[in-house]
């Protein structure tokens, strides 16, 4: 599993924090839905059947036929994973968010952690053609073979047997997992650059002792140069983090507090050019969005470098960055060992189940944190047997209808939603082809109707509820 950027990864699965000390009793149980229902397709397709309860952890897990708990086997793990470094360094600088005034931001401590450094094997190259308005192309080794991806909000091409991912937010961006060897496998996440280069890029790609090499001639055939590079995506634009702060928004949304070493004006320099709409504030602040959308703010403080991120517009965050200050040695040690994280784990459910190219379950997840009802979504990892992924989805599911897609390698699972009512929804694959579901209401405590369907066509999916359009 990836570890994420900022509040999302690229390459995702989805890992909320850490309830195992804390998590509440086991919810009810919820009633089998009748599975005599069917899926239909109107010319080809998968068949969904029935609720069907299985063991589901939230990451990547084990998937048994033979487990009908009701309740996950397993909790979650923390989103960054703590160092052995306790007790505290006295001279270590850690930093807090005092008392917010800012109606927008009022917080809640939520959970504090020393962050382990970034694994020596991994790399991250940046190609551009020295500017931050041309072609910027992010390549990200990693030390395994190749691994099965879950990409949110997407759509999937396939080209010369290589799949190219774009998500519906940025389609001027391309994104591809691709083995390099049996030991190395690389993403390339490229905007502003044709899918005809990418496929040029990708089959230039060799790793010799270890290191990622690019052929010089072709690159500058593509017009690209060498602009930064660094052991992971984090360290250019967080800095080598030490330490991190979260806290809850009245809403249940999380800010994240990061402190780390590293040079601030390197740091800058990369901001323009990975960090969507960069700008500078007037006291030397750089703030813009991450590829999330979520809005990320830094700066520098007594040669630690700063960082607040948090979904909404990033000039907020400005405002509320001028609110940060070094925490105590006491005060940091109370929020490192006092604080649990207020999320909890609920049921799951199995919506779909099919055997196209190969066998494959998904599904939802129910949770909640700080009283607010949330939902996961789960599938079964291609070319595993029985393990699964999961990722949280969009906040849009349970307040209106709405879909989301996640591009898996060969496939889409299309999961949709819809508050208060059920019907059949029907997608629509690019090729023309129809899938109809029947909308059930996998969870007796929310009032949502669920469903989902798999498609191997590649391109993009319209999706109706009861013949009313709705958008992702």
């Amino acid at each position: 599993m990836r570890k994420p950027h900022g509040n999302v990864e690229l390459i995702e699965v989805f890992a909320p924090d850490d309830a195992a000390l804390w998590a509440d009793a086991a919810p009810p149980s919820v009633e089998p839905i009748d599975s005599s229902t069917e899926q239909r397709p109107s010319h080809r397709g998968v068949v969904l059947v029935g609720l069907l309860v299985v063991g589901i952890g939230v990451g990547a897990v084990a998937l048994s036929d033979d487990d009908q708990s009701q309740t996950a086997p397993t909790t979650t793990v923390a989103v960054t994973p703590s160092t052995v470094r306790v007790p505290l360094d006295p001279t270590d600088l850690h930093y807090v968010i005092q008392d917010s005034a800012i109606e927008r931001f009022t917080l809640t401590a939520y959970s504090a952690d020393l962050v382990t450094p970034p694994p020596a094997n991994e790399q991250v190259h940046v190609f551009t053609d020295g500017t931050a308005v041309g072609p910027i192309v992010r390549i990200e080794l990693h030390a395994h073979p190749f691994e099965g991806y879950g990409i949110v909000g997407a759509t999937r091409d396939v080209v010369d047997g290589v799949e190219l991912v774009r998500p519906i937010t940025q389609p001027d961006t391309v994104i591809s997992e691709v083995a390099i060897d049996g030991a190395w496998s690389a993403t390339i996440r490229a905007t502003r650059f044709s899918a005809a280069k990418v496929m040029q890029l990708i089959n230039g790609l060799r790793v010799v002792d270890g290191q990622l090499t690019h052929d010089v001639d072709l690159m500058g055939r593509l017009g690209l140069g060498l602009t930064f590079e660094a052991n992971s995506f984090d360290s250019l634009i967080f800095g080598y983090v030490e330490s991190e702060v979260r806290y809850l928004t009245a809403g249940g949304e999380i800010v994240t507090l990061r402190s780390a070493l590293g040079e601030h004006n390197r740091r800058l320099a990369g901001f323009l050019y990975l960090v969507d709409g960069a700008q500078r504030a007037l006291d030397g602040r750089a703030y813009g969005q991450l590829d999330n959308g979520d809005g990320i703010v830094v700066w520098e403080d007594e040669g630690i470098l700063l960082s607040l991120v948090a979904p909404g517009d990033p000039d907020d965050l400005i405002a509320l960055s001028q609110q940060v200050r070094a925490a105590t040695r006491s005060e940091w040690s109370a929020m490192l060992y006092g604080l649990r994280p207020d999320y909890t784990l609920g049921e799951f459910a199995t919506l779909a189940i099919g055997d196209a190219s190969e066998a494959w379950r998904a599904g939802p997840q129910i949770a909640q944190r700080k009283g607010r009802t949330e939902f996961l979504w789960w599938w079964t990892v291609p070319g595993t047997d029985n393990v699964t992924a999961s990722t949280a989805a969009a906040d849009g599911v349970g307040a209106e209808p709405h879909f989301d897609t996640v591009v898996v390698p060969g496939a889409t699972f299309v999961f949709v939603s819809q508050p208060d009512a059920g019907g059949t929804a029907t997608v629509r694959a690019a090729d023309g082809t129809e899938y109809v579901a029947e909308l059930r209401q996998p969870f007796t405590q929310s009032p949502v109707y669920m469903a989902v369907v798999r498609i191997e066509t590649p391109g993009p999916v319209t999706v109706n509820i009861n013949g009313e359009s709705v958008h992702a």
